[in-house]
């Protein structure tokens, strides 16, 4: 008698269906990084300045994915297509972050399995088939980024006692092994504009103090 009654029913919702939701997020220690380095990396529309980040704080991503199917049949064929890639665990490449183009091997585990068949009840009440998966995802949470600029000269004195005497100065810069300004000479005005782009080597003057 229900099942014929279920017959004469109009549809109300359209099956098999699929849901996800993040249920909580964790910090893993285990997986931490040196907390002061940074990722950089040369701006694509400006040469000569630089974009960083720091590194990503760990976090664990539970995720709950929910199945909801007619006929048990339909979700053991989902199952099917789900459940062998994970023993437990499944590795996918994800692009954590493309402005600094870092690529990633992130595992996502298969902590559970349940189902729930609510068959019982009323001509009213709907069956409910429900598969239901846990997963964790080990991932990561990035700062913002930070734009700085490009290091184009670098000047040191070098002693062995600083308190008395410095004994030389270094000096290094750019040089460019092109002619970037396109003027048939190479010089000053093309080692000012060197990029990280460019062919270039480096000039360094030794000062005796």
């Amino acid at each position: 008698m229900k099942f014929l009654s279920k017959l004469n029913q109009k549809e109300t919702i359209t099956l098999p269906r699929m849901s996800f939701e993040i249920t909580d997020y964790a910090y893993d220690p285990i997986r931490k990084l040196q907390t002061t380095k940074k990722f950089k990396k040369v701006k694509t529309s400006t040469p000569t300045e630089l974009v960083s980040i720091y590194n990503p704080v760990p976090y664990d991503f539970n995720i709950t994915l929910t199945i909801m199917v007619k006929y048990s049949d339909d979700g053991t064929q989902i199952l099917e297509q789900i459940l062998p890639y994970f023993t437990p665990e499944f590795q996918v490449a994800m692009n954590e972050m493309s402005t600094m183009g870092i690529i990633r091997d992130i595992p996502i585990i298969l902590n559970s399995v349940a189902t729930e068949d609510t068959y019982e009840g009323d001509f009213i009440t709907r069956r409910a088939l429900l598969h239901t998966l846990n997963f964790t995802v080990k991932g990561h949470i990035y700062g913002r980024l930070s734009d700085q600029g490009i290091i184009r000269e670098v000047d040191a004195n070098i002693g062995a006692n600083f308190n008395e005497k410095k004994d030389v100065n270094l000096e290094i810069k750019p040089k460019a092994l092109e002619d970037l300004n396109e003027d048939e000479v190479i010089d000053e005005l093309d080692h000012g504009i060197v990029t990280p782009e460019d062919d270039f080597g480096f000039t360094e003057t030794i000062t005796d103090l």
